[in-house]
């Protein structure tokens, strides 16, 4: 059953007048936005970093990110993690060796994801973080599917047309589906929810309506997925690191059709 879930009573978009341009004529009408809120970082204490995001499942944004950057290993490792939305506020305790916080105090580097991603150590990616993953029997008719889920998910996409959103996938079924306004911050919620819910992702589908950068790659290595699946492009990085961590690509899936860059994680037929 496909899943998405809130975890404020923030709203998530804004009406907004405006005029819209249709076959000749110029009208008035009323438009819906996605929210954009800047919410800041504190991990032990320490000020992280400042995002703007989509106020929803940011106790998963920010545990996702966590985990992307190599910082968290289990879910026991999380004592607290409180957001304050009045004071857009994201505090977490985390019991973890120094060396591994020592991570999040190095500069950011703002890549290509859109919405100004950011990512702290593209080199976290660049080794695979698990060589047991069983090879994936895939029917090229479930990938079709399951990004068909994804296209059609009455999320805030629907409203708004202003959104990105990832999924986490079985064979048989989308488990759930989050949004963002940036593609890397959408994932990053995936890869918390799988973590927080102990979801064993070896043998998961990872889904994103954005583009394959090699940030996603990166969160992708880190959570064990193997295989990432966009209805967009990939970059060309991307796929080389996909090619060294074992991690199959698949792009443009649209009306029954898709670009495979196998790596030995998958077989599809």
């Amino acid at each position: 059953m496909i899943r998405s879930s809130h975890d404020s009573a923030e709203k998530l978009t804004v009406e907004m007048p405006a005029k819209r341009y249709d076959k000749g004529v110029l009208e008035s009408k009323n438009i819906f936005l996605a929210r954009e809120v800047p919410y800041t970082l504190f991990v032990n204490d320490r000020e992280i970093l400042s995002m703007a995001t989509l106020p929803s499942n940011l106790r998963e944004l920010f545990v996702g990110f966590m985990v992307s950057e190599g910082v968290l290993l289990s879910p026991s490792e999380v004592l607290e993690c409180v957001i304050d939305h009045p004071n857009r506020l994201a505090r977490m305790e985390l019991d973890v060796p120094e060396e591994r916080l020592e991570k999040l105090e190095r500069k950011g580097m703002l890549t290509s994801g859109c919405a100004g991603g950011l990512v702290f150590s593209v080199a976290a990616g660049s080794s695979p973080r698990d060589q047991t993953r069983p090879v994936l029997s895939l029917p090229a008719s479930t990938v079709l599917e399951r990004m068909r889920e994804l296209d059609t998910f009455h999320g805030i996409y629907s409203i708004t047309r202003g959104v990105h959103a990832a999924s986490v996938a079985t064979m048989d079924e989308t488990l759930v589906i989050l949004e963002d306004l940036g593609r890397h911050n959408a994932v990053d919620k995936i890869v918390g929810h799988c973590f927080l819910d102990r979801i064993d992702t070896r043998d998961k589908l990872l889904l994103t309506t954005g583009r394959i950068t090699s940030e996603v790659l990166t969160k992708a290595s880190g959570s064990n997925f193997p295989i990432v699946i966009s209805r967009s492009s990939a970059s060309a990085m991307a796929v080389g690191m996909a090619k060294q961590l074992h991690i199959d690509v698949i792009t443009y899936v649209r009306a029954g059709r898709f670009n495979y860059l196998p790596h030995g994680a998958t077989t599809i037929y």
